[in-house]
């Protein structure tokens, strides 16, 4: 998958989901590809559906079951290729129907701005998370790209931020808000040098237990922290960041082509997803402003 250029977090979560397979397959005393047979493959299917469990205690979402399927399918077929295996025994996939179209879930402004503002800046921990929600909000970064940031990829001078390699390893500079660019400055001024565990350290974020760099799920999870803080009853993530920081901007009469560049969309057609819920906002404003809006 790494030769062929996959992202590093998908391969990431292949290897996450394939760890999980091998452990069951452990259980049951199952130890060589050869072995696997397709009704263990059936069983573990089963297992997906009924028994496995997020984090949180939920069942797995549909397309995180069809991500598991994939990659135990994938491992299969390159057993096969490779000469491994004389037969595969992960039943082929189907073809899928066309999803149909969700909208992302976003936060209303004063939503933004109350999880913003609950970040405590007059401690190290608290004025770093401020910074970075303020990134969030300002340029759209995917979690990975946030947690991949280092120093130099941070131009104040030039109110601009550096995403190097980011999804389909591609770089992009996007453009700083004003808020985001001062807390930025704090942060590397009065914080980053005490937190870091080594003067080497590129990373722009830092974790304040280790010292090294802030990980993706550590962003997440500052995110969701400061969500409930803040009072805010809907799940908030970071890529609910990013989706209300492009609606916004769409309310606000920006071009569906910058909005696409600061994303970083190779397609338009993955940004006008944001023209549906500016769409959501005017149903709603007839529905409680027409005379005819509503029966």
């Amino acid at each position: 998958m790494a030769a062929k250029g996959y992202a590093k977090g998908t391969i990431q979560w292949h290897a996450c989901y394939l760890k999980q397979f091998f452990a069951w397959l452990g259980k049951r005393d199952i130890t060589d590809p050869k072995a696997v047979a397709e009704a263990d493959i059936q069983d573990y299917k089963l297992r997906l559906k009924t028994e496995h469990r997020t984090p949180r205690g939920t069942p797995l979402a549909e397309s995180t079951y069809e991500s598991h399927l994939a990659a135990i399918g994938g491992f299969f077929k390159w057993l096969e290729r490779s000469g491994q295996i004389l037969l595969n025994p992960a039943p082929p996939t189907r073809r899928k129907k066309p999803k149909p179209l969700r909208l992302p879930q976003i936060m209303a402004e004063e939503e933004a701005l109350r999880i913003l503002e609950s970040c405590p800046i007059n401690t190290p921990a608290g004025l770093r998370d401020r910074a970075a929600l303020e990134i969030l909000y300002s340029t759209g970064v995917r979690r990975s790209e946030l947690a991949n940031l280092n120093v130099q990829d941070f131009a104040a001078e030039k109110e601009e931020l550096a995403i190097v390699q980011g999804k389909g390893k591609k770089d992009r500079n996007v453009p700083l808000g004003e808020f985001a660019r001062a807390f930025t400055e704090g942060y590397l001024r009065l914080v980053r040098p005490w937190l870091a565990g080594s003067p080497e350290e590129e990373a722009l974020f830092l974790n304040s237990q280790t010292g090294g760099r802030l990980s993706a799920p550590t962003v997440g999870y500052l995110v969701a922290k400061a969500a409930r803080r803040a009072g805010v009853k809907k799940r908030v993530t970071p890529h609910t960041f990013r989706h209300s920081m492009a609606t916004h901007m769409l309310r606000n009469k920006a071009d569906l082509r910058h909005i696409q560049a600061i994303l970083g969309h190779e397609s338009l057609a993955s940004t006008e997803v944001y023209t549906h819920l500016a769409l959501e906002d005017l149903k709603e404003a007839v529905k409680k402003a027409h005379p005819r809006g509503r029966r």
